[in-house]
């Protein structure tokens, strides 16, 4: 049975994936824990990141954990393994606060459609992403491919998902798929200076432009003026203007 790890460092709260035995592979106890995360998440705002990673210098997730679901009723796997962990992963790219995932090795299957729920991703050159699950007579289920698309267009998620294509680091950032690649060894430095300069932002305006960006049936002449009008109604929005005028940075 996995585990998620849950790590608290100031305002930056760590997630890691933890199932040793089966290179971190998703079950149905790390969904529920995930779940439990979210709540708590979304009620803490102290919370300012979130990073969510695998074994440290190794696998970030092996995939759904095929013994689990494959032992389930096709109805059951269809309403609880799919549909209810959908609901999980939108919860999670929902969140309030900015997160990050930290990706050191394998990122195959539902791992990397758990990455894809992430705001920003950061590899190692080890990183190696691939969707399988075509090649074993099952989909993507948790809407990794659609995720795919839109970051990186329908031909290339057609390519990854169809061809079951295994994506090394440097292919991923040139695809878009990750934000920046790194040296091993670089990782926890660069993934400090991310989580440090994401706690310095205003909350309400990281929250608020997210949600912008990940609503896709948003009115944009409704949506914008109503998000701007919001935000610049908050103390963050006056502290960071009297902070401009006064040229010093602001503290949110």
């Amino acid at each position: 049975m996995g585990q998620l790890i849950a790590r608290r460092d100031g305002a930056v709260l760590t997630l890691e994936l933890s199932n040793p035995r089966k290179a971190n592979a998703l079950d149905f106890a790390i969904l529920a824990a995930l779940d439990e995360q979210i709540a708590h998440i979304e009620e803490d705002e102290r919370i300012r990141a979130v990073v969510l990673r695998g074994t440290e210098g190794g696998a970030f997730s092996s995939g759904a954990d095929i013994r689990e679901w494959s032992a389930l009723e096709p109805e059951v796997f269809a309403r609880k393994w799919v549909g209810e962990g959908n609901e999980t992963f939108r919860r999670f790219e929902r969140l309030r606060c900015p997160s990050v995932a930290l990706i050191e090795g394998l990122c195959f299957g539902g791992g990397l459609e758990l990455a894809l729920c992430c705001d920003l991703r950061l590899a190692t050159d080890a990183a190696r992403l691939r969707f399988p699950e075509v090649a074993i007579g099952a989909i993507p289920g948790w809407e990794g491919g659609d995720r795919l698309q839109r970051i990186a267009g329908r031909a290339r998620a057609l390519e990854a998902v169809l061809l079951s294509r295994e994506i090394d680091a440097p292919t991923a950032l040139h695809w878009g798929v990750v934000n920046a690649v790194c040296a091993p060894q670089d990782a926890g430095a660069r993934l400090a200076d991310w989580t440090a300069r994401l706690c310095e932002v205003s909350p309400r305006a990281a929250a608020s432009a997210k949600a912008l960006i990940l609503d896709d049936t948003k009115d944009a002449r409704i949506a914008y003026p109503r998000a701007a009008l919001d935000v610049r109604n908050s103390a963050d929005a006056q502290r960071g203007i009297d902070a401009f005028f006064a040229k010093t940075t602001a503290v949110f």
